[in-house]
């Protein structure tokens, strides 16, 4: 049952991670240049996102090794 539970949760850092990503990929002109801000919001929402990948995996995979 706490596979699921992880499963979930990493789920959510992803798709949180992901949407990060994308909504600090749109500026507000075609002229303007990225603030440090934009930079910071890519790096953190990558950082999610790979935190999200990695946990659900690892969990996921070491639970199922282990049953069989």
């Amino acid at each position: 049952m706490y596979v699921v539970v992880v499963d979930i949760f990493a789920l959510a850092l992803l798709a949180v991670g992901i949407s990060l990503v994308i909504r600090s990929s749109r500026t507000s002109g075609a002229t303007s240049e990225p603030t440090a801000g934009v930079y910071g919001r890519r790096i953190g929402g990558t950082m999610l996102a790979a935190l999200g990948l990695a946990l659900g995996l690892m969990v996921t995979l070491f639970h199922f090794a282990s049953v069989a």
